[in-house]
């Protein structure tokens, strides 16, 4: 029994150094340690180019960036990244496989604003600028309108950096963010219609301005035409005090000849008698 026992061991032995053999002549001849079977057919077709969302599925702070900020760089990634899944640390490659702002654009802000990254930081988010202290001092240059509107119109607006307002490139504060509404549930883009922004002064409006934004400061008459049983209290404010803010009309604007000539000659100004136009006397009914 002893003698079989060592014969069977001695013959594994044999077997693991058989084995153990083959394997270092393998690595010595180079053949492959591990037979993995052919698979032609995995490549019998020309692969379709990645879509925009299969790139997002690797990339996907990318893909969300040019979703939610691209602008007009959100088109196929390949228009732009021509060679890619090619960088190499040892050649250090990056800047060379990495497009280039010229290739589509030809300086878009005049050949004094060329630093492209300076401003567009992130080329996925164009549209999403940080206000640098260099794009601060370039406001003019691009946006000469407004910077004229506030030389000429002085205002409070004058005297406040373009930033304090447009805290990022592109953005369009809200007007309640400094200023109080007019009355209650007024609407933010009412604001415009009669303020522009650059010029605030000079105000304007359209005849349909509810009068409710008139009485926030007229109060006064505002409460005389609201509860006057006379035909101005079914007239707009806007409608007599149209053009420009603080115009006072003339009653024959649309009272050109409203009694005989012997009175309106010996009393030429209207409110000699009616002397609260916006709560007229109203006659008993015959």
């Amino acid at each position: 029994m002893r003698g079989t026992k060592r014969q069977i061991i001695a013959a594994i032995m044999v077997a693991l150094c058989v084995i153990a053999g083959s394997a270092f002549a393998a690595q010595g001849t180079g053949k492959l340690k591990v037979q993995i079977p052919v698979a032609p057919e995995m490549y019998a077709s020309t692969p379709q180019p990645l879509t925009a969302s299969q790139c997002g599925q690797c990339h996907p702070s990318l893909y969300a960036n040019l979703k939610d900020n691209g602008g007009k760089h959100r088109f196929d990634c390949q228009k732009c990244h021509t060679a890619f899944h090619v960088y190499n640390p040892k050649k250090g490659n990056y800047d060379a496989i990495m497009p280039k702002c010229a290739n589509c654009h030809t300086d878009p802000h005049g050949p004094k604003v060329t630093d492209c990254a300076g401003c567009h930081s992130n080329p996925h988010a164009p549209k999403k600028i940080a206000i640098t202290t260099k794009l601060t001092g370039a406001c003019v240059q691009c946006h000469p309108g407004p910077q004229e509107q506030l030389t000429k119109f002085q205002s409070k607006h004058t005297k406040v950096a373009c930033t304090r307002c447009h805290t990022s490139h592109g953005y369009i504060p809200s007007c309640f963010n400094c200023h109080k509404p007019h009355h209650e549930g007024q609407k933010v883009d009412t604001c415009t219609k009669c303020h522009p922004v650059h010029r605030p002064l000079q105000i304007t409006y359209e005849k349909d301005t509810p009068a409710v934004t008139c009485g926030s400061c007229r109060k006064k008459a505002f409460g005389d035409w609201k509860k006057t049983p006379s035909k101005h209290g079914k007239v707009n404010c806007a409608v007599c005090h149209h053009g420009k803010h603080k115009y006072v009309p003339k009653c024959t604007e649309c009272h050109p000849a409203p009694h005989a000539k012997g009175i309106l000659a010996r009393y030429p100004n209207c409110l000699t008698c009616h002397i609260n136009v916006h709560d007229l006397p109203v006659g008993a009914k015959k």
